[in-house]
């Protein structure tokens, strides 16, 4: 029974995505599934001061009863790793993570090179201009978007977090000492305002950039109820346009964030 409603799940939501026009790549078809999923250790990349992950062994090994056995606990702050944020993040009556459709979390996939910009400027803000050359390039933003910007950092360097995060030190102390890439409040509201998204996403740590004191891009995606996703890895294989990405987050019942599998189906 319940593989049978996993098959209904897919096959439903491989019907809203046709009736959207976005192209799906059904079971045993030609398209290819491209994993962008850090996975979760104790090398995953968190805010200096937020509680990484770790996982506890419960038992590994033969019961008395003479049957292998194994379990874990773990542990870990929302916001770590390849990870979402709902708008009640930076939104005081934003949506929760058990709030949103699982639907709403997939969408054609838009990826907006500046790994050249990044490679020149550790501190580099997407601006409106690199959205309306990529748009010169590759044709509007389609409606239901999910728009990515690929810096390099995290895709060359993750989980070293000096290269990514720009300190390797813990706490507080060590906030001041960030700097990585990501959008620029102007873009947020190009998009937000101009652009009918799914979200925006990133291959650093965050969406606001590591020198920011106010997020005003977190405040400005979730101010407008969209949705953000950070730390996504393999953004040297996701093609400029043409992927559908599917955004699986943990359902954790009024949830800021959480640990998401993330995946593109690629044309």
């Amino acid at each position: 029974m319940r593989i049978r409603n996993i098959f209904l799940a897919a096959v439903c939501v491989s019907v809203i995505l046709m009736n959207a026009g976005w192209p799906v790549c059904a079971a045993g078809g030609q398209g290819n599934i491209l994993d962008m999923t850090y996975t979760y250790d104790g090398n995953t990349i968190y805010w200096p001061n937020a509680s990484p992950f770790k996982l506890t062994p419960e038992f590994h090994g033969m019961t008395q009863q003479g049957y292998w056995y194994s379990s874990n606990f773990y542990a870990a702050s929302e916001h770590g790793g390849t990870h979402v944020d709902a708008p009640i993040h930076f939104a005081e009556n934003g949506r929760t993570i058990d709030q949103i459709p699982l639907a709403e979390w997939i969408g054609p996939a838009v990826k907006i090179d500046t790994t050249r910009q990044c490679a020149r400027d550790r501190d580099y803000l997407l601006s409106v201009d690199d959205i309306k050359n990529w748009e010169k390039k590759h044709g509007r933003i389609p409606a239901g978007a999910w728009v990515i910007m690929y810096t390099g950092i995290g895709t060359q360097f993750y989980p070293d977090p000096e290269r990514v995060l720009g300190t390797d030190k813990k706490g507080l102390s060590a906030i001041p000492e960030l700097s990585f890439p990501a959008f620029s409040r102007e873009s947020a509201e190009f998009l937000t305002k101009e652009r009918d998204i799914r979200g925006i996403a990133i291959d650093t740590p965050s969406i606001d950039y590591g020198k920011s004191k106010d997020f005003p891009v977190h405040r400005i995606i979730c101010g407008a109820d969209k949705l953000g996703l950070e730390n996504i890895a393999s953004l040297d294989k996701l093609p400029a346009k043409g992927a559908i990405l599917y955004v699986i987050p943990m359902l954790i019942r009024g949830g800021s964030g959480a640990p998401a599998r993330v995946f593109a189906i690629l044309p």
